[in-house]
């Protein structure tokens, strides 16, 4: 469907001005994408949620896709993909701490969930977005396994690599459990996890 089309099909909505706007139309963004997908949620369905235009979005954002990249460029996103690379016990913490924050935000888990699963599409538009935020998390977390092993605090054993990619598909299969099924405890999961690997785990966390 053309942004014309969607434009014409779309009830007119209260003109919302500026960044106001804006962060109204990407709340409901988010929420539409995660219950439908990318291509499941029209911009019709993302107006009616913001209380906006489906014109007013396109002014903004430019089309859906547009819409899209700024819902992903949005530094909430990113930092629930992937731990930045630490050292030693803060490596280790820091990927615990990571699991526990997405534990307190389901939908930003289920928006990251969704989408992730559709962009293994090469024509979606948010597949070299995640091919490339991928890489660099299996980077990082390379780098943080190699500098756990430095101080100790994980064992010697496979290529760091691997154990990364290990880390990663664990995290995210974990989140796909939860989103399942709520109660199950995947903070105590990967904790289990980090210790079948060797990790040494902070008493206090």
């Amino acid at each position: 469907m053309s942004a014309a089309q969607t434009r014409k099909r779309s009830p007119r909505g209260p003109y919302v001005p500026g960044r106001e706007a804006q962060r109204v139309i990407l709340d409901a963004a988010r929420a539409v994408f995660a219950e439908r997908g990318y291509r499941g949620g029209v911009l019709r369905d993302v107006a009616e949620r913001a209380g906006v235009s489906a014109g007013n979005i396109i002014h903004h954002f430019g089309s859906k896709e547009g819409l899209l990249v700024a819902l992903l460029e949005e530094r909430d996103i990113g930092s629930n993909l992937g731990p930045q690379p630490q050292a030693g016990d803060d490596f280790i913490q820091g990927l615990r701490d990571l699991v526990r924050r997405n534990s307190a935000d389901p939908g930003m888990v289920r928006l990251f969930a969704t989408l992730a699963a559709e962009a293994t599409e090469a024509d979606h538009p948010a597949h070299q977005f995640f091919r490339d935020r991928y890489a660099m998390v299996q980077a990082a977390v390379t780098t943080g396994v190699e500098a756990a092993r430095h101080a100790e605090t994980l064992p010697d054993g496979p290529p760091a690599e691997q154990i990364a990619a290990g880390l990663i598909a664990v995290m995210d299969g974990l989140q796909t459990q939860w989103l399942l099924n709520p109660t199950f405890d995947m903070v105590r999961a990967f904790d289990a996890h980090l210790r079948a690997i060797g990790a040494h785990l902070n008493d206090h966390a």
